[in-house]
């Protein structure tokens, strides 16, 4: 009879904490209908060049193969300005292609903009709960512009590679409220993408 009492007590044990590590399959589908309805499509972008607009360095600064790369692909062009002093100075502009892939993102209306290179879309594949109401979600980066597979540009920022090629856990997260799944940060139509600080189009 002991063992017994010890055998329920046991199962009752692990179902309390299966039911506190999982939820059901319904509530996880519809959570990930939700994220996809505001994240599927969302642009991912990254840093390019300089934190603001308009980028104007050095023409030694921007002489390297990484800008020589974005130039060979069309999507930005250097424009030299007229001579200050003993340096010659360039501006990097986009192209009229390359305008469709960069964002000048704007935090505060009245501060210049920051320059984003934009390289695909984003699209949700799995979520995760961490707890009752909280949770976060896997995606892929997809609709890589065709700029994106030059060897080129793969060469120059191999975190490219990575970007388009795995599946990634965002860092994002999201709560419960009111029985809808509310994310943390950018939902909007563009987005910077989740990098370390080091990785971008930098020169």
């Amino acid at each position: 009879m002991r063992v017994g009492a010890m055998g329920v007590a046991t199962l009752v044990l692990l179902a309390a904490c299966s039911e506190g590590k999982s939820q059901p399959q319904g509530d996880r589908g519809d959570a990930l209908a939700q994220l996809r309805a505001q994240l599927d499509g969302q642009r991912q972008c990254a840093p390019l060049l300089s934190g603001t607009t308009p980028i104007e360095f050095s023409a030694d600064a921007l002489s390297g193969p990484k800008v020589d790369a974005l130039v060979a692909a069309g999507l930005v062009r250097r424009v030299p300005l007229p001579a200050t002093g003993d340096r010659p100075r360039v501006r990097i502009e986009p192209t009229t292609e390359g305008s469709r892939d960069i964002w000048l993102r704007r935090l505060d209306p009245t501060s210049p903009a920051e320059p984003l290179l934009c390289y695909g879309r984003k699209q949700v594949v799995a979520v995760h709960p961490e707890g009752k109401d909280t949770l976060r979600y896997d995606y892929r980066v997809e609709q890589a512009p065709a700029w994106t597979g030059r060897t080129d540009i793969r060469a120059a920022f191999p975190f490219l590679a990575r970007q388009l090629g795995e599946v990634h856990r965002a860092e994002q997260v999201a709560t419960r409220e009111d029985g809808r799944w509310v994310l943390a940060g950018d939902t909007g139509r563009d987005a910077s993408a989740e990098l370390p600080p080091s990785e971008g189009f930098f020169p």
